[in-house]
């Protein structure tokens, strides 16, 4: 079972454009470091191409995983505190996090 994990960021309101655009950068260099741990098969991380629908989330990240257990060794992995220590710095609130099962359609 491949699992692709999602975060979904409300940005503070005091944030200037170029702070985002700096948060999009940092997390991208923390993840692309992260591609050397076992499991992790690639991700991506960017604002919303249309505002419409968000409901104030502007910042997403996507990391796809081998399986769930690489997916779990990530969460507790110190690079992932790092990454997550970083997302919560220019959150207002608590962001999103949610995972799928890419192998399966549904199963409920």
């Amino acid at each position: 079972m491949a699992v692709q994990h999602f975060t979904f960021a409300k940005f503070r309101p005091c944030l200037t454009v170029q702070e985002k655009e700096d948060a999009y950068k940092t997390v991208f260099l923390l993840l692309s470091a992260a591609l050397l741990l076992p499991g992790i098969r690639g991700f991506k991380v960017g604002p919303p191409i249309d505002k419409k629908g968000t409901r104030g989330y502007e910042f997403a990240v996507s990391v796809e995983f081998e399986d769930l257990k690489s997916f779990k060794e990530y969460v507790l992995h110190a690079h992932h505190q790092l990454v997550s220590d970083f997302v919560f710095s220019f959150s207002e609130g608590t962001p999103l996090s949610y995972q799928i099962d890419t192998d399966r359609v549904a199963k409920l």
